[in-house]
């Protein structure tokens, strides 16, 4: 993360002689757990150690855990730069059925780390094409960033057409699909330090690119389950779908600090664009003043012409929203008699 200053964690000695009592810090006994975790996985990847697959398992997690926490905060453990040739090691074990998974868990985390500088280029690098290689295994190849998008100019018009009172500020992923079925990871971290406004909160967007002209565009793809750090997304599984345009979704309450996970699984019938990003909604005092609405001028009546405009019925459900319309809005030239609901 640029511009981000990274905190070396306390050194992560050994623990013996502690007073029990000691006012010991959480940083410091995080620096413990990844130096004990990673220096017992060591031995797992030794040609001559007989390994125990479960033991494996669980020696993964609590290091992508410590990595997390660390990322989270902004901290380096001390033995940072003995995990590189560790983490090629534990994934010469990849074609295992019982540890992909736990290993796939460890490479994002470690995805993490490599962002905010943990590692030197050229360990990057192959960290990274390592964990892309394993990725590949459990999702569907998509254009994905952890970062502003070059799809924004899209999204901009959308958030201006149908969304008005919101504002879009820093995108923490992103991901375009293509129509068909797909099964897309985005894993992304949100570290304590991240810089934002205390009314922004964490929002997931979904928009169909294909034609943003009409609100159709921010109807959630029906056949796509959304989830987040595996929880369905409200109102975007196939338990519950709205089947009408959508707001944004706040997910802050489903996210944490340090590694998340979005998860996009389903037949998309269509080109989409997925954000995660802080957004911040405008208070009703900063709302424009609405004009009163007025009629357009009639033109002439043809009397000759066939058609004869009849008795009208007007809902008083948005056809947009299909919620109760507070304040009747439409458009200047707008000839309709029905009207749509103030956001």
């Amino acid at each position: 993360m640029a511009g981000t200053a990274v905190t070396p964690s306390p050194a992560a000695g050994s623990m013996t002689g502690l007073n029990i009592g000691a006012n010991v810090s959480a940083s410091f006994v995080n620096s413990f757990r990844v130096a004990a975790v990673a220096e017992r996985l060591a031995t797992h990847v030794q040609p001559d150690f007989v390994s125990d697959d479960v033991e494996f398992f669980n020696l993964c997690l609590s290091l992508a855990r410590g990595i997390d926490y660390a990322v989270a905060n902004n901290e380096v453990p001390p033995k940072a730069q003995d995990l590189p040739l560790l983490l090629k090691q534990v994934c010469q074990r990849k074609n295992s059925l019982l540890l992909q998974a736990p290993i796939m868990v460890l490479m994002i985390s470690v995805k993490n780390a490599c962002k905010i500088g943990w590692f030197s280029k050229k360990e990057t690098e192959e960290l990274f094409a390592l964990a892309n290689e394993l990725g590949s295994s459990f999702c569907s190849p998509g254009d994905i960033n952890t970062g502003d998008s070059g799809s924004l100019s899209s999204v901009s018009k959308i958030m201006e057409r149908f969304y008005p009172r919101m504002k879009m500020g820093q995108t923490l992923a992103s991901l375009e699909v293509q129509a068909g079925y797909g099964a897309y990871v985005i894993d992304f971290h949100i570290s304590k330090n991240t810089a934002h406004s205390p009314q922004e909160k964490i929002w997931l967007f979904v928009a169909q690119t294909d034609s943003i002209e009409t609100s159709a565009c921010i109807i959630s793809p029906p056949q796509v389950n959304f989830l987040l750090n595996g929880k369905g997304v409200e109102r975007r599984t196939n338990v519950h779908v709205d089947a009408g345009p959508q707001l944004p979704t706040n997910v802050t309450h489903m996210l944490k600090y340090g590694t998340n996970l979005l998860q996009a699984v389903g037949q998309f019938n269509g080109r989409y664009v997925i954000f995660v990003a802080f957004m911040s909604v405008m208070s009703s005092l900063d709302t424009p003043v609405l004009l009163d609405y007025v009629q357009p001028a009639v033109s002439t009546v043809d009397s000759d012409s066939d058609i004869i405009e009849g008795p009208s019925r007007i809902s008083l459900n948005c056809p947009i929203s299909y919620s109760r319309i507070g304040t009747p809005v439409k458009g200047h030239s707008c000839k309709h008699l029905q009207v749509l609901r103030s956001l």
